[in-house]
Formats: structure tokens, sequence, C-alpha cells
């Protein structure tokens, strides 16, 4: 599956996954449960049958980290970059660095299903050739190692073609849709089909005490709800510019004050991070955690110069707000100074646009409703 970067900027998926290598520029991540998925069959299965078992799933997630690829690189033909690819016990993501065309997204969410259909080619061709093609008689346990990464790699690529976020053929649908709908109607649509198709799978799941179709749609829906609010917030940013959300009501805090007269600003208002400045020059930022930090280990006493982080985004007034929520990561989710030449005039916040957006939906939903 292909997904685009989240607006809000920020992305947990890191904190728990870690880099196992870099593929054509790409970094290949694993989450921790899929270590957990592999550890759970070994275990399981016993000693024998547990490690062929978690052979095979290693097997097949090199198919579908292959398939990611193709995601990728289809994506890097068509001038969209691929951030990184995480592994997860339900498959994988390429998360995308911008929002491709709807013909461009045709393509990409194309690429990881053709992958797979070469990959079935490949391994019915070898099971021909050496004879490994067997009867199946008890799920993929009872045929050869080729034979099970063809019935893989056909259900992969079947099962992601289904019409429905967050699948790609959910992408596939939504490239269709959005060659005569907006983007937010087409992905309404896909998402929809996409969530109906996770409440049956949930609901076979529990009359068959089904596990891992319960786990998929629970995944599923929770995918296709992600892309439908992703949406939403990007067609509400899309003609917007950052003047629209910052704050221009704030204070700054000199940078020989001392960190408690900073906790007292914070104590008794309404900010929570302060631009660092001697006189008209701005030095950089002081966060809350940063002031936490600071108080904790040198005292009330210590300057805010100290602990003021001197590297701070920065950004003009009429910078687009679908690329000011580019700025933001996890790891420096502090506030955007906007300055006007070199006059600062303002401060945004992932807050700011998070209200904004929840806002701009309200009125929006309002507009629509009768009356």
């Amino acid at each position: 599956m292909s997904q685009t970067r989240k607006q809000s900027g920020t992305d947990g998926r890191q904190a728990w996954s870690f880099r196992v290598a870099t593929i054509v520029g790409i970094p290949i991540r694993i989450h921790f449960t899929f270590i957990l998925f592999l550890a759970w069959i070994g275990l399981s299965g016993g000693s024998s049958g547990g490690a062929s078992m978690s052979i095979l799933v290693a097997a097949i997630f090199v198919c579908v980290l292959l398939h990611e690829l193709g995601h990728a690189l289809v994506a890097k033909k068509l001038g969209v970059l691929t951030r990184d690819i995480t592994l997860y016990p339900i498959g994988g993501v390429a998360m995308l660095d911008s929002k491709p065309t709807p013909p461009q997204e045709l393509k990409i969410s194309l690429a990881g299903p053709a992958v797979n259909l070469v990959l079935a080619v490949l391994f019915f061709v070898y099971t021909q050739a050496t004879h490994s093609l067997v009867p199946v008689k008890g799920g993929l346990q009872s045929v050869s190692l080729p034979q099970a990464l063809l019935i893989a790699n056909l259900t992969l690529a079947v099962f992601n073609m289904i019409p429905a976020f967050p699948m790609d053929g959910g992408r596939v649908l939504r490239a269709a849709l959005g060659l005569r709908l907006s983007e937010a109607r087409s992905t309404q649509i896909a998402g929809g089909i996409g969530q109906a198709l996770a409440v049956m799978l949930g609901i076979v799941g529990l009359f068959t005490q089904g596990y891992v179709l319960m786990l998929i749609a629970f995944f599923v829906f929770v995918g296709a709800s992600q892309e439908i609010q992703a949406t939403v917030a990007r067609s509400i940013l899309h003609g917007h510019i950052l003047s629209d959300v910052m704050q221009t009501s704030f204070e700054t805090i000199a940078s020989g004050a001392s960190l408690q007269s900073a906790a007292n600003r914070v104590i008794h208002g309404t900010q929570r991070d302060f631009p660092v400045t001697n006189g008209d020059e701005v030095l950089g930022i002081l966060t809350r955690s940063q002031l936490a930090l600071g108080l904790a280990t040198d005292g009330e006493t210590a300057y805010v110069a100290g602990w003021m982080e001197r590297k701070f985004k920065s950004a003009n007034a009429e910078m687009p707000l679908e690329e000011a929520v580019e700025l933001f990561t996890q790891s420096d989710t502090a506030p955007v100074l906007v300055f006007e030449e070199e006059r600062l005039i303002g401060m945004a916040s992932l807050e700011n646009i998070s209200q904004f957006v929840m806002l701009e939906h309200a009125k929006s939903r309002g507009h629509a409703g009768p009356g």
C-alpha cells in the first residue's frame, strides 16, 4: 500500500519501528509488531513447524517489500519521492512525501499488485520447471515454498486490488473518480467502501473466531478513516496561507530573562512557547519542554538564552498552509515564527492549524445542512 504523508507533518510510526536497510535511497523500516509476529509464529508452531512457518512468513514479507518498492520506484519516475517503507504484520506502507495527481496515483497504485503478478508468474515457471507444483491439501504448510509464494503473491495481488481504502484498489478507485470528482468526494466514496468492508470482515471474524480477520478489519477501518480525515484536512488547507492561522497577539521573552519568569508567563497566561529576543532581533524560541528541562536541570535562576532552541522554523505570511504543515516533524513540533522581511509578525503551531481545520470543517458542514 502507498500512503501520502500526513498533513500534520508528524507520524508516530518511527517511534515503534527501526531502520534495517536503505534500498535505492529509500529507508526500509520494520515495525516492532512484525518481529513479535514472527516470534509468535515460531513459538506457537513448535521447533520444526514454527521455524519453517517463520521462514515462509519472512519470504512473503520480502515479496511485500518488493510490492512497496514497486510503488516507490514508479512514484520516483513520476517525480513523487518516497520518505520510507515500513513493514507491518498485515503488510507494508510506502510513505509518499507529496500528494500525487489522479493520473499519477493510478499508475503508482497499480505498480504494487503488478509486481506481485510478475512474482507469481516467476514462481509458477519455477515450480513447473522443477516439478515442485503439488496438490494443495492443508493450506500453505502442505505445499513447497515456491508454490506457497506463488499462492501468496496471487493473494496479495487480488486482495490489494479490492476497490476500498486503504488497499491499492481503493486508491485506483479514488484516482479514477478523481478524474471527474473532487479529491475529498473521491476519498469519501473509496474510504466508505473500505469501512463497510472492514465491518463485514469484523463480523465474519467475530462469528468464526477468526482473530486474523478481526485484526485485518481493524487496520482496514482505521486506515480508511485516517485517509478520509487527512483528505478533508487537505481540502480545507488548500487555498489558505499561513497568515490565516497564525497568532498575531503573542509575547516574546528577553534572552537574559530567568527561566522562572518564563514559567510565570506559562502559568498565568495561555502562551506555551516564546520567541526569544535581544532587542528587535529574534535569537531562538523557548518551548515548554525546554523550559521544563531547564528548570529541572539548572533551576529557576538560569537564563532563557541557555535553554532556548537556536534553530527555529521560520516562514513568511504568504506561505501556503499545505507547505507550512510540512515544516513540523515528530521531533520538532515547535511553532513556526512568521516574519515580514525581518520583523516578527506572528506564530503558528500545530494546535492553531488543527483548530482552523476543525472550525472550517464545522462551518462547511453547517453550510451543507438545511436552512
